[in-house]
């Protein structure tokens, strides 16, 4: 599964759009050559837990 709409997501087919409730895009930001991108939960959504996160990093460039 891919947060990137131009990276396929690899979920079946007969998994709908329906089942899905809100996207969040995570912000990327630059920390000296290496890149990270960062989804935190949204405010009106709060049922994940107190405080979890998901972080990709990467290279930047």
């Amino acid at each position: 599964m891919s947060w990137n709409p131009a990276i396929g997501s690899g979920c079946p087919d007969d998994v709908g759009v329906d089942a899905i409730e809100k996207m969040v895009v995570p912000c990327a930001r630059n920390f000296g050559g290496f890149e990270v991108r960062r989804a935190l939960p949204a405010p009106n959504r709060q049922m994940v837990g107190p405080f979890i996160f998901f972080g990709q990093a990467c290279p930047a460039g």
